[in-house]
Formats: structure tokens, C-alpha cells, sequence
């Protein structure tokens, strides 16, 4: 059946849909004819498993750049997993035991094909009643498969042995990426990811850093990780590369929930203040803009941080900054004792909008927090089509004073005669 299989479905031509129907409706018929009984609930695992296997095996198709397969046999089939809930069962149990049993030369190809699987949600539900009302592709399947526990089990077992292979950067982060939404809550044991997360999270790549911040953060609510010194490693974060970071609006989404706790040290939030504050001053333009309402927004949660921008008590003539930018523990870099001298520089930022936007700082803080989302997602593309955009209520005034003309010449009679007139120059002493 393999043999046949995996001959078949490498063939290069639309026959392939053909043959990939057939033999799907080759178990609907082996569970018709060939169960012992009538009343038998049967669902033919070998034929399947050989389906699976000449799919997964099959040299049809290319990699992406995106880690996703290119195949598009593979999916056809997808979209019959995400239907009938048996196949998708089913599906996930005959990995496993391929995996187990060695039988999958090219690992990189079973990545991208789990991969491009559980990038759309499974048909998957927690309740076994709602779990049943999903379609199956065999009539009567075996009860067993509606216990949530079940699948679960066979899903994490295949997740862990697919986290066990030499992934590249590029497959590490991908994982990341969708681990939160679209494998944790699938896992029977999401605990079992915490050494896997933990290692992440301590790595030298910034890019792999945030990717595990929002799964480290679930299994710390959901299942009590304790992860020493978690605010210690974020505060590491905030260099001045974050900002650069196309995952920066992940971060700092991150963030604000992180530091949205009014149990929070003042120190500490003193120093992601004054970090920040320290980074705008030399960020690009569309990081600015996220830096400003997240600093005013942790002003509205933190009070006792307001002394950070109202304390009269200090000599601007003799002050020194006591801010210690280079202590990696934030509890002791002293920024609560500091002046965020750095805001009011942004009121004279080049960009128009960062300058208005800086200048909240003068106000009373009266105003609700702002809507961080508001402020994510800008870029300098961004930034500049909003100002070509942008409708004047008149006509902007390039000079208030009016020339007859640019350069200097003087109309006269004979040369050594004083001009009869003189027009009025704008660039006096200049001619051509």
C-alpha cells in the first residue's frame, strides 16, 4: 500500500487529488467492510498510516523561505484535517509513531509540514460534547478519540519529539511565534515546555528573547513558572538594537502588561523609565513615538514616580545625573533619585508629531491613559505619508518677508553712476 502510495502521489500532474481521494475513501471502506462486526467501532490505522507516511515522505513539493511547505497535495489534505476531527487524531498518533520508528529521512520537510498544520487553529474543542459535534470522516469512529486528554497526549508527544531535532534559527523562531496561540493550548502538559522556554529566554538573540516572552508569561499565569529574576533579564532587554527590532510592538505590548502591577517596586519602575527615556534620545523616529505614551502610561500606574519630573527640591545649576546606565539590576541604578532630562529634549525632536507628543509632560496629568495599540504599529513610511497627507487650515508661510527678487543687480545708467533705483534683494551681494 505504501509502495503504492508514495509512487503515485509523486507523480507531477492533477492525478495526484484524484489518488489522495481515492485512498481516503479506501478507509471509509475498509471501515465498512472490514471491521469484525457490524456494531464494531473501527478506524484502519495501517491503511492511514500509510497514507501519512507516503505524504510525509513524498519528494513533492519545496520548502518556503517562511518554513511553510509548498506542496500542494499536502494542502488538499490540510484543509480535510482541519474538517473531520478523526484524521486529525488519527493523523498526529502516526506521526508519532514514524517519528518513533525512524521512518522520516527528511526532518526539515516535517517541520514545515507540522509547521504549516497548526498554523490554522485544529479542530479542536476542551468540552467532549462540543468535541463530538465535530465532522469525522468515518461514520462511526472509536469513542476513544473524543477524550480531550487523548489527543492532547499525542499532540505534545509530537510537538516534544519535533523540538528535539537540530532546528535552524529561522525554524526556532517560527515555533516561537505561533507556540503561545497555537501549541500550548493543545498540550496535556504545557509545563513540559518550560526548560525549552527558559533556555529561550536566556539566549544572546534579542529576536528569540521576545518571541518567548509571551509563553514564558502564559505558563508563569496558567502554571506558576517561577523564572528567578524575571524583571532583571527584561530590563536587559532595553537596548538601544530594541528599537530597530521589527518585534518591538510584541515587546512593548509585553511590557505594559508586565509593568501594569501597582505592586511593582518604584525603583523598578524608575529605571524602565529612565532606560527608556535614555534610549529615545537616540532611536529612530517610529520608536520614539512608542516610548513617549508608554512612559506616560506607567506615570498614570506609578505615582511615586512622579518625582522623576516634579522635583523642585534639585539645582539645575549643580545637578549631575545620579542614574547609573550601566547597572543591569534595576532595583539599584538609582533612577528614582534622577531627573528625565531626556523628555524634555524630545520637545525639540525634529519630527513635528514626537515634539507635540513630548510636550504632555508639561501638562497636568489629567488625561486617561493612552491606547498603546494606537502607537504600535508606525514606521517612518508611516510617519511620513501622515504628514503628506495631513490637511492645512491655510497656506503654510515659507518667508514673512516679501523680495522682488533673489539675486543682487542693480539697474543704473553708466557704469561708476549711482543706480536711479534699487530693488529689494533677498540675497544681497549675490549676482550673476
Amino acid at each position: 500500500m505504501y509502495q503504492f502510495l508514495s509512487t503515485s502521489l509523486s507523480f507531477k500532474s492533477s492525478l495526484q487529488l484524484d489518488i489522495l481521494d481515492v485512498s481516503l475513501n479506501v478507509l471509509r471502506l475498509e471501515n465498512q467492510y472490514l471491521k469484525s462486526s457490524k456494531d464494531d467501532l473501527y478506524f484502519p490505522t495501517s491503511t492511514y498510516k500509510a497514507i501519512v507516511k507516503s505524504l510525509v515522505c513524498s519528494e513533492v513539493g519545496t520548502v518556503l523561505s517562511d518554513n511553510t511547505i509548498d506542496d500542494f497535495i499536502m494542502l488538499e489534505f490540510q484543509e480535510k484535517l482541519h474538517k473531520y476531527y478523526d484524521l486529525q487524531f488519527y493523523f498526529f498518533q502516526c506521526l508519532n509513531e514514524l517519528v518513533e520508528q525512524d521512518e522520516i529521512p527528511d526532518q526539515n520537510r516535517l517541520f514545515s509540514i507540522f509547521y504549516t498544520l497548526v498554523k490554522i487553529p485544529l479542530a479542536f474543542e476542551e468540552n467532549p460534547k462540543e468535541l463530538r459535534a465535530i465532522k469525522t470522516f468515518i461514520s462511526k469512529p472509536p469513542t476513544t478519540i473524543f477524550k480531550p486528554s487523548h489527543f492532547k497526549k499525542a499532540f505534545q508527544t509530537l510537538v516534544i519529539s519535533i523540538l528535539s531535532f537540530k532546528l535552524t534559527s529561522s525554524q526556532y523562531k517560527c515555533i516561537l511565534l505561533i507556540l503561545n496561540k497555537r501549541i500550548l493550548p493543545y498540550l496535556a502538559q504545557p509545563s513540559r515546555l518550560m526548560d525549552f522556554l527558559t533556555d529561550s529566554y536566556d539566549t544572546s538573540d534579542l529576536i528569540i528573547q521576545i518571541l518567548a516572552l509571551n509563553s514564558l508569561y502564559e505558563l508563569m499565569k496558567q502554571y506558576n513558572l517561577e523564572y528567578p529574576d524575571f524583571y532583571t533579564k527584561l530590563y536587559s532587554l532595553l537596548t538601544p538594537e530594541l528599537l530597530f527590532n521589527r518585534y518591538r510592538s510584541r515587546f512593548f505590548r509585553l511590557s505594559d502588561l508586565f509593568l501594569s502591577s501597582t505592586h511593582l517596586s518604584s525603583n523598578l519602575v524608575a529605571s524602565f523609565i529612565k532606560k527608556l527615556a535614555r534610549l529615545s534620545i537616540t532611536g529612530p523616529a517610529p520608536g520614539v513615538v512608542i516610548i513617549i505614551p508608554f512612559i506616560y502610561n506607567l506615570f498614570k500606574r506609578h505615582p511615586s514616580c512622579m518625582i522623576m519630573i516634579q522635583n523642585p527640591s534639585q539645582d539645575p545649576d549643580t545637578y549631575e545625573d545620579p542614574y547609573d546606565n550601566n547597572e543591569l539590576d534595576p532595583l539599584k541604578t538609582n533612577a528614582i533619585n534622577s531627573s528625565l532630562w531626556e523628555l524634555e529634549a524630545l520637545m525639540n525632536h525634529y519630527h513635528p508629531n514626537i515634539s507635540t507628543l513630548a510636550k504632555i509632560f508639561t501638562e497636568p496629568f489629567r488625561k486617561p491613559n493612552y491606547n498603546l495599540e494606537d502607537f504600535l504599529d508606525w514606521s517612518f513610511k508611516s510617519l511620513i505619508e501622515s504628514e503628506i497627507n495631513r490637511k492645512y487650515r491655510s497656506m503654510a508661510a515659507l518667508e514673512f518677508d516679501s523680495f522682488d527678487q533673489l539675486f543682487d543687480h542693480v539697474t543704473g545708467t553708466s557704469e561708476g553712476s549711482e543706480p536711479e533705483s534699487k530693488t529689494t534683494v533677498y540675497l544681497e551681494g549675490w549676482t550673476i
